[in-house]
């Protein structure tokens, strides 16, 4: 019986391990929170005010914090406000995209996508990232990198040179944290239904040998 058991249990941990172990792509990528820095600016600002259920993998073309806009080039719910000469929004944009007007320097064509292992660490494609500040819209994608837990809660963090514009030169280091979730390969549902046939096969045995 004791054999049997340690087969119940080897089963199982296959068809954990199936799901878990190996690389994935992440089919969603949802914020929840993240800080904002510039280097030579000074100060770090508490990125607010996200749309609810943003998920960065929807592609691009999409706002970031706001759905609303008061007036041509205004933020009505922006990520934080400098101060002065008004708030920050941003978007991910093709460059084609530029919801808050201003010049048309948006953020790469390349659109998100993210993968990684669960439990390890997470690459994620964030090049169409973009900033709106007083007119003018900067580029401040990036390639982020970070963890991702069993349960999939990440963080990660990238950082952005400023090209042109009042803070040229200046390089924007961003955080985001939140939740992937991932859909699993074909060869991943088959190890996970091996496992499980594994398991249920030595539950039966056991049975008829009670």
């Amino acid at each position: 019986m004791k054999f049997t058991m340690t087969k119940i249990a080897a089963a199982a941990v296959l068809a954990s391990a199936a799901m878990s172990a190996q690389a994935v792509d992440f089919s969603s990528m949802t914020v929840t929170g993240g800080t904002f820095a510039m280097a030579g600016a000074g100060g770090n600002f508490i990125v607010a005010n996200l749309t609810s259920g943003l998920d960065l993998l929807a592609g691009n073309n999409q706002m970031i914090n706001t759905n609303v806009l008061t007036a041509p080039e205004t933020v009505e719910a922006p990520l934080f406000n400098f101060g002065f000469f008004g708030p920050v929004g941003a978007f991910l944009s093709d460059g084609s995209y530029m919801p808050y007007g201003g010049a048309a320097a948006g953020g790469s064509a390349t659109a998100p996508t993210a993968s990684g292992d669960f439990g390890g660490s997470i690459t994620a494609d964030l090049s169409a990232w973009t900033a709106y500040w007083n007119g003018t819209n900067f580029g401040q994608g990036g390639i982020a990198t970070g963890t991702v837990d069993a349960l999939g809660n990440y963080s990660v963090t990238w950082s952005s040179t400023v090209v042109g514009g009042a803070f040229d030169g200046m390089t924007g280091v961003w955080t985001m944290t939140g939740t992937v979730a991932a859909v699993p390969e074909a060869s991943t549902y088959g190890m996970m239904l091996a496992g499980l046939g594994l398991v249920g096969f030595a539950v039966r045995r056991r049975k008829l040998m009670a």
